[in-house]
Parts: structure tokens; sequence; C-alpha cells
């Protein structure tokens, strides 16, 4: 009897894990990365025991939203990419893995078309991933996640740590 109840605990331990934590892993808060240069990138997925995870975007917002609503010019920025990982049973085997780095786009070169672009220092941007998962909970659509890690574009101020230290 007893282990019967223990392996129905065990179960129900089991039952009651909760989905990995989002998270962007790197670049991290606070990264300066310069125009054209490669950036590593790391995204710990919502995939876990019992968590489907489908598939993630990852967006650079130059500016935040304005508000989530119909907008002629609701953002600007760049959109990196949709990816997934390996997790049974979703996705068995990856078939769009993300690099391992971005090369972060020169906004002051024009895009292309109608497009020009702007120089611009030392700019807070928004490296954003929405992921897409079930949970196994009852949802109309599947449940989207969202990470966001501040970065500094074009960074051009130096650390007061790093300035030279001069006597007179």
């Amino acid at each position: 009897m007893l282990l019967v109840l223990s392996l129905a605990l065990n179960s129900w331990i089991l039952a009651c894990v909760q989905a990995a934590t989002p998270a962007i892993i790197s670049p991290a808060n606070g990264t300066r990365v310069a125009p054209g240069a490669p950036f590593a990138f790391k995204y710990q997925s919502t995939a876990d025991y019992a968590v489907s995870s489908y598939n993630y975007t990852v967006v650079l917002y130059t500016e935040q939203p304005k508000f989530f609503a119909d907008s002629l010019d609701y953002a600007a920025g760049y959109t990196f990419g949709q990816f997934d990982v390996p997790n049974y049973p979703a996705v068995p085997y990856a078939h769009h893995p993300a690099p391992p780095y971005f090369i972060m786009p020169d906004f002051s070169q024009r895009p292309g078309g109608w497009g020009v672009g702007a120089s611009i220092s030392n700019a807070t941007f928004y490296l954003a991933v929405f992921e897409e998962y079930s949970n196994g909970k009852p949802r109309v659509g599947r449940r989207i996640s969202l990470s966001i890690n501040n970065i500094v574009y074009n960074g051009t101020d130096r650390d007061e740590e790093y300035l030279p230290f001069c006597l007179e």
C-alpha cells in the first residue's frame, strides 16, 4: 500500500511541474551592440515536461510599441525571424533552429524601396521574443509568452571605470 501511495504522489508531483521560464539568455540586458556587428543569441524556451512549444519569433524594437490597437505606425524595428526548438511531441526535431548569433542591422543604411536610413547612437532598443506554446490547460488558441531584454545600439558612451585617469 505504501508503494502505491508513493507512486501516486510521485505522479502528482510530476503533473504539477511548471513550464520552464522563457528568457533571453543572451544578449544580456544592457549589452552594447554596434551596427553590422554579430551578437550572441540564446533563448530559453518554455518547452518542458507537459508543455509544448511550437515556435518563437524574435523582433528588435527600436522604440517601444505605443499601444495595442490598429495603427499605421505601431512601432519600428526589425524581425530576425521565426524559429523552433526540439520538444516532444510538438516539434520532435527542430526544423528552423535559431542561429547562435544575429547580425545587428545598420539602420543608417537604406533598407531598399522607399525606405530611408537614420543614424542614432546610445539608443535603448528592445529585443523581444514571442513564443507560442500549450500546457494542457484548455484555452482558445495557443498561449503566447513575451520575453524582453534591453540592448544599447551603437553605444559610444564609455563607462566611468574605463575613462583614462588623469592627475593634475
